[in-house]
C-alpha cells in the first residue's frame, strides 16, 4: 500500500502562489523558536476568543494584540493584517488535524481498524473538543486567504495522510486502492465543510459523523461474500 500513496505535492503552510498587485494573504514567518511559538499560539487564542464573543468584526489586529497581552508590533511581526492573520489560523487548525491523526490514528496500531477510522472520521470532520474553532463566517472568508492551487495542496497533503492512516490498518485486508481512498475523504471532507453551512448549530455534533463512518466502513470492507 505504502508504494501505491498518493505523493503530497506541496504542502497546508506553503506560501502564496498568486504573483502580481494581489497576493494571496500569508503570515510574514512560521514560528520556530518555543518562544515564539507560545506567542503565535497566544494570538490564535485570543482572535478565536474575540470572534466567538464579539464576532468576527471585531477580531482586528489592534483588538487581537490587546486580548493577548501583545504590542501590536510583535502582532505585526508575523501578521501585517487581520487576513494574514486570518490564513495563519486557517493553515494553523489544518495542521493541527494533521497532527491528531498522526497521534490518535497512524500511532494507535494496536486498536482494531473499525476503531481507528472512527477516529480518523471523526478528526477530519472536526467535532472532538481539542479540535481548532471553525464555523460558517470562516468557511466563507476562504475566497480571501485561498485559490484553487492551495486549495488543491491542502486536499491532497490530507488525502496522502488518510491513505497513510488506512495504509496502517494491518487487520483490514484487502487494502484499498489510493483512488478509493481519495474519494471516501472527499465525501467527509465536503461533508464537514457543507454542514457547516447548513447546520444550526455546527458545534453540537451529530449523528451525522457516525453515519459517515458506516459508510466509510461499508465501503472498506468491500461487498458481502
Amino acid at each position: 500500500m505504502s508504494s501505491r500513496t498518493i505523493p503530497p505535492r506541496g504542502s497546508v503552510s506553503s506560501g502564496p502562489q498568486r504573483s502580481g498587485a494581489n497576493p494571496l494573504p500569508a503570515p510574514h514567518k512560521r514560528p520556530v523558536q518555543d518562544r515564539a511559538k507560545f506567542t503565535v499560539q497566544a494570538i490564535y487564542d485570543a482572535y478565536v476568543r474575540i470572534w466567538r464573543r464579539d464576532g468576527p468584526d471585531a477580531a482586528t489586529t489592534r483588538a487581537v494584540a490587546t486580548e493577548s497581552g501583545f504590542a501590536v508590533g510583535t502582532l505585526y511581526a508575523y501578521f501585517p493584517n487581520k487576513a494574514a492573520l486570518h490564513s495563519g489560523y486557517v493553515r494553523h487548525a489544518m495542521e493541527t488535524l494533521l497532527e491528531q491523526i498522526d497521534r490518535d490514528v497512524i500511532a494507535a496500531s494496536g486498536q482494531a481498524w473499525p476503531k481507528r477510522l472512527r477516529n480518523l472520521v471523526e478528526i477530519t470532520c472536526g467535532t472532538r473538543p481539542d479540535t481548532p474553532y471553525f464555523d460558517a463566517v470562516m468557511l466563507q472568508l476562504e475566497h480571501e486567504i485561498a485559490d484553487r492551487d492551495r486549495h488543491q495542496r491542502a486536499f491532497t497533503v490530507l488525502a496522502g495522510k488518510w491513505c497513510e492512516a488506512i495504509a496502517g490498518f494491518e487487520d483490514l485486508h484487502p487494502q484499498p486502492e489510493p483512488e478509493l481512498v481519495s474519494t471516501l475523504l472527499l465525501a467527509v471532507w465536503g461533508a464537514r465543510r457543507y454542514q457547516l453551512l447548513v447546520s444550526a448549530d455546527p458545534h453540537q455534533p451529530p449523528d451525522w459523523t457516525g453515519h459517515l463512518t458506516t459508510l466509510c466502513q461499508r465501503t472498506l470492507s468491500g461487498p458481502p461474500a
